[in-house]
Formats: C-alpha cells, sequence, structure tokens
C-alpha cells in the first residue's frame, strides 16, 4: 500500500516542484538565448567598429600620415569594450597602434579587415573586442530573471503552505464532527471519505439489496393548519405553503431525503440506508432540525406562526414486490401521524424498536416520552455548529 501523505504536505509539495521545474526550464532557455544573442551583438559590434575604422584611416594611410591614424585609432579605443586597436601597412609593419590594460576577466576577440583602394591593398586592420563584457550584459537578464523566480517560488510556497494547513485542519474537524470511529489517517481527504461513506444513501434503487433496505420516515404536521386558513387569504396560504415546499426540497437535497404524498397539514419525507445503524438515524435527525430551523426562520420572517411537530419511524421495507413496498411506507404513515397527535409544538420524536436512549445518547441528547420513544433534545457541540452553518447555507437559499 502506497504511503499517505497530509495535504498540509502534498499541496505545498506541488506547488514547489512545479516551481523549481519551471525555473530550470526557464533558466535553460534564457541562458542558451542569452548565449546566442552575446555571439550576435559581438559580431555586430565587431564588424561596425572595425569597418567604420577601415573608412577612417584609409585615406591617412595613402597619404602617410600616421598622426590622423593615431587620433583614429585612439578614438577608437574610448569604447570601454574595444581593448586595442593596430594599423598595419601592406607588409605587415605596424604603423600604429592604440592599446589599453585587460580586465581581469576580459575575453579577446580579434576582428581584421584589409584596407584597399581603387583595388589595390594598402595594408590592414586588427581590433580586439572584449567579449566577457558583452556576454555579462545579457547574462543580467538572466540572473534578474532568476531572483524574480526565487522571489515569486518563495511567495507561492509559502502561500501554498499556508493554504494547505489552514484547508488541513478544517477539514479534520469536519472530520472529527462526523459520527464514527474509523482509524484517522494522514490524508485529510481520504479520511473525510472514510467518515462519510457510511452516511451516504443512493436516491435510487440502485445498490440496494433485493430483499429491501431501512427506511425512516418522517412527518411534520402543521398542528394550527386551520387556525392559518381562517387567518389568511387563499393567496398568502398558496406562497406560503409554497414557501414550505420549496424549504423542503432544497433540505431533502442535502440530505438525500425523498418526498411523498403527505395527508392533511403534514409533509411526508424518507431516508434510506442499506442498513440499521445509528449513523442513518443522525442524519435523519439533522435533516429534520434543518428544516425545523429553516422553517422557524420563515415563520419569523413572514411574521406567521407555524406550530409544527416532527415524528420519525423507522422499518425494513421491502423492495419488491411494488404492493408490499407500498404497504410499508403507509405503516409508517400512520404510525408517525399517530405520534404527531401526541407531540407540542416544536417537539421532534424518534420511535426506535433497535436502540435503547443510552445507545442513542452517541450522537444527541433524547429525553424519554414512551416506550421505544425518544424526544430530542439537541445535539454535541461539535456537530450543533455544524449544522448551524448547514442551516444557514438553506436559509440564504430558500428565504
Amino acid at each position: 500500500m502506497h504511503r499517505q501523505y497530509s495535504l498540509a504536505k502534498k499541496i505545498p509539495a506541488l506547488a514547489l516542484s512545479a516551481c523549481l521545474t519551471l525555473g530550470l526550464f526557464g533558466w535553460a532557455l534564457l541562458s542558451n538565448h542569452a548565449s546566442q544573442l552575446s555571439q550576435q551583438a559581438l559580431q555586430e559590434k565587431g564588424d561596425l567598429t572595425i569597418n567604420q575604422l577601415v573608412e577612417l584611416v584609409r585615406g591617412p594611410l595613402f597619404n602617410g600620415d600616421s598622426i590622423s591614424i593615431q587620433v583614429a585609432l585612439q578614438n577608437v579605443t574610448e569604447d570601454k569594450i574595444i581593448l586595442d586597436a593596430s594599423v598595419y601597412d601592406i607588409s605587415g609593419q605596424l604603423v600604429a597602434q592604440s592599446k589599453k590594460p585587460y580586465p581581469e576577466d576580459s575575453r579577446a576577440v580579434s576582428f581584421s579587415r584589409n584596407i584597399t583602394l581603387q583595388d589595390t591593398q594598402a595594408g590592414g586592420v586588427l581590433i580586439s573586442v572584449d567579449s566577457q563584457a558583452i556576454q555579462q550584459r545579457h547574462n543580467q537578464v538572466v540572473s534578474n530573471w532568476l531572483l524574480l523566480w526565487a522571489v515569486f517560488t518563495l511567495l507561492s510556497s509559502y502561500s501554498c503552505y499556508r493554504f494547505a494547513e489552514q484547508l488541513s485542519r478544517r477539514l479534520r474537524m469536519l472530520t472529527n464532527r462526523l459520527p464514527g470511529s474509523s482509524e484517522s489517517l494522514d490524508d485529510e481527504m481520504a479520511s473525510l471519505e472514510l467518515r462519510l461513506q457510511p452516511l451516504l444513501s443512493k436516491s435510487s434503487d440502485e445498490g440496494l439489496s433485493d430483499t429491501g433496505y431501512y427506511c425512516s420516515l418522517i412527518t411534520a404536521t402543521i398542528k394550527n393548519r386551520r387556525r392559518l386558513e381562517s387567518q389568511l387569504n387563499r393567496q398568502n396560504l398558496v406562497q406560503l405553503f409554497e414557501k414550505i415546499d420549496y424549504c423542503t426540497l432544497r433540505t431533502l437535497e442535502l440530505y438525500a431525503g425523498q418526498r411523498i404524498e403527505g395527508g392533511s397539514g403534514s409533509i411526508n419525507f424518507y431516508i434510506r440506508s442499506t442498513q440499521v445503524s445509528k449513523q442513518h438515524l443522525l442524519i435523519c435527525l439533522m435533516a429534520i432540525y434543518s428544516l425545523q430551523q429553516v422553517l422557524e426562520r420563515l415563520s419569523e420572517e413572514l411574521g406567521i406562526d407555524l406550530d409544527i411537530c416532527w415524528a420519525l419511524c423507522s422499518d425494513k421495507l421491502p423492495s419488491a414486490p411494488l404492493f408490499s413496498h407500498h404497504e410499508g411506507l403507509d405503516k409508517l404513515k400512520s404510525a408517525t401521524a399517530s405520534l404527531t397527535d401526541e407531540l407540542e409544538k416544536g417537539a421532534i420524536a424518534v420511535q426506535s424498536a433497535e436502540f435503547d436512549i443510552e445507545q442513542l445518547s452517541s450522537i444527541a441528547r433524547f429525553l424519554p416520552f414512551k416506550e421505544n420513544c425518544f424526544v430530542l433534545q439537541g445535539f454535541p457541540e461539535g456537530r450543533q455548529m455544524l449544522l448551524e452553518k448547514q442551516i444557514q447555507h438553506l436559509a440564504s437559499i430558500c428565504l
């Protein structure tokens, strides 16, 4: 099995590797380009200088004017790049020369031309150009780029490190708030996926066993339904129910729930799982609580009292035949409807024969209501904080 690494290490390492790769290829390309440009600049400088010098000394050489030749040579060597310049006669004897001390790091490259007048050779010119000075100018561009690259690499790596550290911490906090006690891995994403795996359920029949699945049906009963009809006109009542429908739809999308036909003044939906588990009941309770809080905010926003109570009943339902499946749903509907008749406004009741109140205390706090039935009191602090964020998100969408 390959070793897992934390995102706090992987993301900065990937960013640093990308920057190093960019630096390596950039340095190679720029160095090669700078070398070619320096060679081209050296050749152009040498050709231009010696051609100008030939024109300047041609006349004085034929006239034997050595003073004018010397002045021309001195003018040429005033350029820092030109190390020396010499003029020779036709027999190769030195006529005049201008030379200055060579810098320690200089590299002389010689250029020569024959001096002719009307197809008659009168002598020659020789100059030495410092190629190192030209190359240094072009290498400075590479050095500046490397400096900018180093600053960019440091800033990018540090920024990625800070971002990855915060992301890693937030993922670990989220993972720790989820139910389950699976092994904590170095890879935060793998650890989160491992915790989420038992909570994920499919909204279709794919993946469900042929024998059936565990289904939790939730009924929300509006206990003041008749009073709302008398207080609101038809248009306002329709708008209220449309808002309730939309809030329910958005919440069920978040928790993989499925709405089904309700009764008079009630909303019915179910969430199913492949097996009986406290994690499944936790998801159902989180869905109920989230929808309850969103509807309470809707009630405050519209200035309308909504007296809603909530009941959850669970059972294993056959997936086929469809007749038996619908019979099972109808029994759950009857059970939740009967339970809501006994509940007060805002109460959330859970009827469970599989788990007692002590076992359910690991996911939330409950008070006993009657046999195998418990009323939700609240969630642990960490899970409550997570729920508040989800409720805020739903409220921003629905309201």
